[in-house]
């Protein structure tokens, strides 16, 4: 995979969860997150268009 600069667009359920994330210092939760749902906007945007 060839990393790069790219940008990701969240939707307004996202942005509540990651500032859910960030007042609670879940961990767990984070990490969820991170793997269910960043890690593959991440992946798409990195795929050769």
């Amino acid at each position: 995979m060839n990393l790069r600069k790219i940008q990701i667009e969240l939707d307004v359920s996202d942005v509540q969860q990651v500032l859910a994330i960030a007042l609670d210092e879940n961990k767990e939760k984070a990490l969820e997150y991170i793997k269910g749902s960043l890690a593959k906007q991440i992946e798409k945007a990195l795929q050769p268009h």
